[in-house]
């Protein structure tokens, strides 16, 4: 745990104001646009023990109709299941 004084100290990367909240600290988002068809936000946050991590949100516009909707969705939730376990792993 870090020292309580710290956690109130801003790292040079934090956006400030509304964005923190108790100790935790929030860049501001960074977007990749992909036009209509997706978007995916970037945040980078230091939690309250002083561990950081990203927030990554995205939009994702499916195919047309009930069954190619679910087809696109199952394959976007594989392929980002197989990102994920491949980014989770720390940089040697």
């Amino acid at each position: 745990m870090i020292a309580a004084a710290r956690l109130y100290e801003h790292p040079d990367w934090c956006a400030g104001g509304h964005r923190c909240n108790l100790g935790e600290h929030r860049a501001d988002p960074v977007t990749f646009d992909a036009g209509r068809r997706g978007v995916i936000i970037m945040t980078r946050v230091q939690a309250t023990d002083g561990s950081q991590y990203v927030e990554i949100r995205t939009r994702i516009a499916l195919a047309r109709g009930e069954q190619p909707a679910r087809a696109h969705l199952a394959r976007i939730m594989v392929a980002l299941h197989a990102l994920l376990r491949h980014l989770i792993r720390l940089p040697r």
